[in-house]
């Protein structure tokens, strides 16, 4: 019965009455064993029906913390946001009298952060609607730690203070109630989150609204996928069975032969074909184990360039992801075959299942029935990581080295002595795990990629239909943006979010250090900009003085280089200005008539940096000076 009670009071935080969940993510929903948030806590959709918390995978199973990307969200009425950091001066953020503070309790640290009202609904609200407030760290936070999120001094449009919530009134004023949901945590605020803002400058006097919340441990967010690497590789150690199904000659003017074929791969799901039930198998004594469950044939295409077949170029495999929704058949387009004719690259490529041509119909029913059911995408995605991880193991080994079907003009055509990853759009959002994973690959491009998702999709063309679906769902702008922040954390074991950390500065066991070059193009209505520079800065990637802005952004938290500097053993982030209109300030689409999701990697100075990082390690810029085609 007391179980019962605590589980009704804590239900909703009366911190942010307007919506149950708000504010998102909040310790107030963490226990002992994990998260604790019910399904009553998130919004009901049109019909009624509620997320399973439990059967969707949020509640026991493993999750001890929250995203380490944001969106971090809470609502005042009609806020006034000029004098809080955007995307465009994030060093606001950093400022002593800034209103908004995101803190790490433990090393008194500010963390850059930039923040944005919901506008995602403009379309159908012309006239304004309660707008949520989207604060974004400007980098990924860090793993097992616990922040403080407080604003300060807010006004409204009208210049007037903006009013606190009772219940926070209550915890910062000390005035005693009878509400469990505010008792239970008053000697946590005056002890530990009053005295670490106290520290950084911030009575509590001044605090319109302050709460804590703490960051997944590195194993509840990498356990699942490390676990199926280690027991593949290890499955896999004696080779990879594969066999040819189909040999193409000249498919292409650049290409001397394609190869269609399958492999063999240790598999890790329930079921081998898309669906609602897809899940991983996990070990029944860790949630953060994935399990064996049989093997399957995959299938993966080769492209071996006419200059390697003929020797006049020394061929290395590179492992290529495609987009979003796409397919292997990516790697066949043109500008990427002569590219890899050019350059000596032989192209491998195999279906990133999750998220791939086959797995549409899926998302889509998912989306539009129970979003209970989310944890279909990533953990398909997990199995679509280890299917590319292994095509690399594949076709750098001796055995597929040797093979005839390899050798268009009977010599070696692969050299494995270096390997490399590239990916465009999603391959370069997912292109972050495989770089932050690969045990094979150091060196990896990253074209138009980024992160979180839940930064990306509503500032995405591609999602709009999706989009749509989600708001006749669930008509609430607030309700659906928390959604957002809510499935993230489910995705952060398999996207950029849970792996950028590891790419460089902090190396997953047994996994070796890694270096990426990222490029993105401004007025990308399909993957925003915004999304490489969070994972730039993650990586601690340095940048060229002469890069492009958008509209006024200052580019904070990027080392500059000049443009005449060569560095090597280092990341670098790199974008392209084609002259396109500017993109929305907000989280909404760009038009779709000026997109430039394809042109970059279509430049060839984008081209000729790629070539020269990936085969010695070294970046200059190719451009000489801004990037602009």
């Amino acid at each position: 019965a007391a179980a019962a009670a605590e589980e009704d009071w804590r239900t909703c935080d009366p911190l942010v009455p307007s919506e149950c969940g708000l504010p998102f993510p909040n310790n107030f929903w963490l226990a002992a064993n994990g998260l604790n948030f019910s399904s009553e806590t998130l919004p009901a959709d049109s019909t009624g029906q509620r997320i399973d918390v439990k059967a969707g995978g949020w509640v026991g199973a493993g999750l001890d913390g929250f995203g380490a990307s944001g969106p971090i969200q809470t609502y005042f009425p009609n806020l006034n946001t000029s004098n809080l950091p955007h995307w465009w001066n994030v060093e606001r953020s950093m400022d002593a009298d800034c209103p908004s503070l995101l803190l790490n309790i433990a090393t008194g640290e500010r963390m850059p952060h930039w923040v944005e009202l919901d506008h995602a609904s403009d379309s159908k609200y012309p006239d304004g609607y309660e707008r949520t407030l989207l604060v974004w760290p400007a980098k990924r936070l860090d793993d097992g730690a616990t922040y403080v999120m407080a604003f300060r001094l807010l006004t409204n449009n009208q210049g007037q203070p903006v009013t606190t919530s009772p219940a926070f009134a209550a915890l910062r004023d000390g005035h005693t109630t009878g509400d469990p949901a505010i008792e239970t945590r008053r000697s946590r605020y005056s002890s530990v989150i009053f005295p670490a803002l106290q520290k950084a400058g911030v009575s509590a006097s001044q605090l319109t609204l302050a709460w804590e919340f703490t960051v997944m441990s590195t194993k509840a967010q990498t356990g699942r996928m490390l676990s199926m690497r280690d027991d593949a590789l290890a499955r896999t150690a004696g080779g990879i069975d594969y066999i040819i199904t189909k040999k193409t000659e000249k498919p292409s003017a650049s290409i001397a032969r394609r190869l269609d074929g399958e492999m063999k791969v240790p598999w890790y799901l329930n079921q081998g074909d898309p669906g609602q039930g897809a899940r991983l198998m996990i070990d029944p004594s860790d949630p953060n184990k994935a399990v064996y469950n049989g093997e399957h044939w995959i299938p993966f295409i080769v492209l071996i360039p006419e200059s390697v077949a003929n020797g006049s170029v020394v061929g290395h495999p590179m492992s290529y992801g495609h987009g979003l929704f796409g397919s292997r058949t990516e790697v066949t387009v043109g500008y990427l075959d002569e590219e890899a004719n050019t350059y000596g690259y032989v192209l491998a490529a195999t279906n990133w299942l999750g998220l791939s041509e086959t797995d549409e119909a899926a998302v889509a029913l998912m989306i539009s029935e129970s979003l209970t059911n989310f944890a279909m995408v990533p953990d398909r995605c997990h199995q679509g990581m280890l299917n590319a991880l292994l095509l690399m193991r594949l076709v750098s080994s001796a055995r597929f080295i040797a093979d005839p079907a390899t050798q268009p003009m009977g010599k070696p055509t692969i050299n494995p002595d270096q390997k490399y990853y590239y990916g465009n759009s999603q391959g370069g959002i997912l292109g972050t795990v495989y770089m932050g994973l690969s045990t094979d690959v150091t060196r990896g491009v990253i074209g138009v990629g980024g992160g979180p998702y839940s930064l990306l999709l509503p500032r995405s063309t591609d999602f709009q239909a999706l989009f749509d679906v989600l708001k006749l769902r669930y008509p609430n702008p607030q309700s659906r943006m928390l959604l957002f922040s809510v499935l993230q954390i489910l995705w952060d074991r398999l996207e950029p979010t849970g792996y950028i950390n590891h790419i460089t500065q902090n190396p997953l066991p047994n996994t070796p250090v890694h270096h990426v070059v990222l490029h993105y193009g401004l007025g990308d209505a399909q993957v925003t900009w915004l999304g490489a520079e969070f994972v730039g800065r993650s990586v601690g990637a340095s940048m060229f003085e002469s890069n492009v802005r958008e509209r006024k952004e200052s580019l904070y938290g990027f080392p500059m280089l000049h443009d005449n500097q060569t560095v090597s053993n280092t990341n670098v982030i790199q974008g392209w200005d084609f002259g396109v209109p500017p993109v929305p300030e907000f989280n909404l689409p760009p038009n779709d008539k000026y997109d430039t999701h394809e042109r970059t990697r279509r430049s060839v100075f984008a081209q000729e940096q790629m070539y020269r990082f990936l085969s010695s390690g070294v970046v200059y810029n190719a451009c000489g000076g801004p990037c602009k085609s």
